[in-house]
C-alpha cells in the first residue's frame, strides 16, 4: 500500500517561545564601497528594455523623439531631389521628357516658377504666412492681446479652446479626405463578405458640403460604421491593419466633433465675450478684431500659388501614375522630405525656393529659428524678452556651385557666415566688402562677417542646436 501521507519535519520545531521572541537583525556596515584593485568589475548596464526606469534621461529605443533623431540623417534631402528635376540635364532628358505622365507637367512646373525679384519676395512671403493656419490681422491681434495678459490663466484655456476649434473647424474638408482615404483602406483589408454591408454605410455618408453635413456624417460614422468596425475586430481578433486604420478614424472623429459649428460658434463667443467684459476692450475695438477674422479666414482660404501647386501636381502624379521607376522614386523622396520637414519635433520654418531667374535655374531652401531672450538693462527696469533669429540658407546655382550662408540678428546686430564655392576664393576680400556695404545700406550694423570655401555641404540639423529641446514637446508655435 502507498503511503500518500507527506510530512515535513524541521530541524528547529517551532514553539511558542520562538515565535513570540522577536530577533534582532544585524547587517554589516561599511563606511566605504571598497574596490579590490586585483579584481575587475563589470560596469552596470542598463537595459534598453526596461522602461520602468526612474531616470527620464535613459535612452528608449521606443521613443517617437529618438527614431525621428535616427531618422534624420536617413531622411532623403529636398534639394538633392530638386535639384534633380532643375540642374540635371541628363536625368530631365532621359527620365522626364520621356515619361507621358510627367513630361507635359514638368513644363507647365519649368513656366510656373519663372520669377523677377519682386515675385521672389511674394513667394517667400505666401509660404511665410501660410506656415500655420493663425496668420492674419486677427492673430497677430490675439497675439498681443495675450503678451499683455501672459500671466491670465482664464485667458489662456478660452484661447486653447477658440484655437482648437478653429483649427478643426477650417479644416474640415482635409479631415474628410483622411477619413474618405481611411474608410477606403480599411474596405480593402476586411473579408470579402464583410465588404458589400461595409460598402452599403459608406454609401449613406453625404460627400457634398461637408460643413452642413457634419452632424449627419458624423452621426453616421458614431452609431453605425464605427461599430461595425468594432465587432468585426473583436470578433475575428484583427490586430492588423485595420485596427491601425481604426486609430486613425478616431482621432478624425474627435476633430470632427470639435469641427462642428456648435462648438466653433460657442469658442468663439466665449473668446469675444471675455476679451470684453475681462480685458475691457471698447466695442469699436472689438469689431474691428471680428472683421478681422473675417478676413483672415477669406484670405487663408483663396490663397494659391502656381508654382507651388505645379510642383504638388508633379510629385503626386509621378507617385500615382508614372510608370518609370526612376521618377517615381525622386518623386516619393520629395514628399518625403516635405513631410519630414513639417515634424512637430523640428522648432523651425523651413521655407524653399525653386527658381529659374532670366533663364538660370536654382535651388534655396531657408531654414528659420527664432528664439527669445530674458532681457533686463537694468535690476529696477521691467523684464522683457527679445527676439534672436537664427537662419540658415543653402542656395545652388546652375553652372555657378553651391553656398551656405548662416545669418544671426540679434538687436539689430548681424553676424553673417558665408560659404562659397572654390572658383571664387580668391574673391573673398571682394565679396565681404561688396555684403557689407549692401547690408549697412539698409541700417542694420554688422558684428562680424565671415567669408570662406564650402568644403563640406552641412544639413539643417548640423546647423542648429535646438533639437533635442523637443524631446519632452512639439511645435505648437503660433
Amino acid at each position: 500500500m502507498i503511503d500518500n501521507d507527506i510530512r515535513v519535519s524541521t530541524k528547529n520545531p517551532l514553539s511558542d517561545n520562538t515565535l513570540n521572541k522577536q530577533k534582532i537583525k544585524t547587517e554589516p556596515i561599511t563606511p566605504f564601497d571598497v574596490i579590490d584593485p586585483t579584481k575587475v568589475t563589470k560596469p552596470n548596464k542598463q537595459d534598453p528594455s526596461n522602461h520602468t526606469s526612474q531616470n527620464w534621461l535613459n535612452y528608449n529605443p521606443d521613443s517617437v523623439f529618438e527614431k525621428f533623431l535616427k531618422s534624420l540623417g536617413n531622411s532623403p534631402i529636398l534639394s538633392d531631389n530638386l535639384k534633380k528635376l532643375l540642374l540635371n540635364n541628363q536625368f530631365i532628358n532621359h527620365n522626364i521628357k520621356n515619361d507621358p505622365v510627367l513630361n507635359t507637367l514638368f513644363e507647365t512646373f519649368i513656366k510656373n516658377i519663372e520669377m523677377d525679384d519682386k515675385e521672389i519676395l511674394n513667394f517667400l512671403k505666401l509660404q511665410q504666412n501660410t506656415y500655420t493656419k493663425f496668420n492674419g490681422d486677427f492673430f497677430n491681434s490675439l497675439r498681443n492681446l495675450y503678451k499683455l495678459n501672459s500671466n491670465n490663466e482664464d485667458f489662456k484655456i478660452i484661447l486653447r479652446n477658440f484655437l482648437r476649434s478653429y483649427d478643426c473647424f477650417v479644416s474640415i474638408n482635409d479631415t474628410y479626405k483622411s477619413i474618405n482615404s481611411t474608410l477606403k483602406n480599411i474596405h480593402e483589408n476586411i473579408p470579402d463578405i464583410l465588404k458589400e454591408p461595409f460598402k452599403e454605410l459608406l454609401d449613406k455618408m453625404v460627400t457634398e458640403n461637408y460643413t452642413k453635413s457634419n452632424d449627419l456624417n458624423l452621426n453616421l460614422l458614431k452609431n453605425e460604421i464605427l461599430p461595425f468596425i468594432g465587432r468585426y475586430v473583436s470578433k475575428m481578433n484583427d490586430f492588423g491593419p485595420v485596427r491601425d486604420y481604426v486609430s486613425v478614424l478616431v482621432h478624425n472623429l474627435i476633430r470632427l466633433e470639435t469641427a462642428s459649428k456648435d462648438t466653433f460658434s460657442t469658442d468663439l463667443d466665449n473668446l469675444f465675450d471675455y476679451i470684453k467684459f475681462n480685458l475691457q476692450i471698447e466695442d469699436k475695438e472689438l469689431n474691428n478684431l471680428k472683421l478681422s477674422l473675417i478676413n483672415s479666414y477669406e484670405t487663408s482660404s483663396n490663397t494659391k500659388n502656381n508654382s507651388i501647386d505645379s510642383l504638388i501636381d508633379i510629385i503626386r502624379t509621378g507617385i500615382k501614375d508614372s510608370n518609370n521607376v526612376v521618377n517615381k522614386g525622386v518623386m516619393e523622396d520629395m514628399a518625403d522630405s516635405l513631410l519630414f520637414n513639417q515634424s512637430v519635433h523640428i522648432p523651425l520654418m523651413h521655407l524653399f525656393m525653386p527658381l529659374n531667374y532670366n533663364g538660370m535655374f536654382m535651388f534655396s531652401e531657408l531654414w528659420i529659428s527664432k528664439d527669445y531672450e530674458d532681457y533686463t538693462e537694468n535690476k529696477k527696469s521691467n523684464y522683457e524678452k527679445k527676439e534672436t533669429f537664427n537662419v540658415f540658407i543653402t542656395f545652388e546655382i546652375q553652372n555657378v556651385g553651391y553656398f551656405e550662408t548662416t545669418l544671426l540678428l540679434k538687436d539689430n546686430n548681424l553676424s553673417l557666415e558665408i560659404l562659397i564655392p572654390n572658383k571664387f576664393v580668391n574673391h573673398i576680400d571682394k565679396i565681404r566688402n561688396d555684403i557689407s556695404e549692401i547690408i549697412q545700406n539698409k541700417n542694420i550694423s554688422i558684428s562680424d562677417i565671415n567669408v570662406s570655401e564650402c568644403i563640406k555641404r552641412r544639413r539643417f540639423n548640423e546647423v542648429f542646436d535646438n533639437l533635442a529641446e523637443r524631446k519632452n514637446g512639439v511645435n505648437v508655435v503660433i
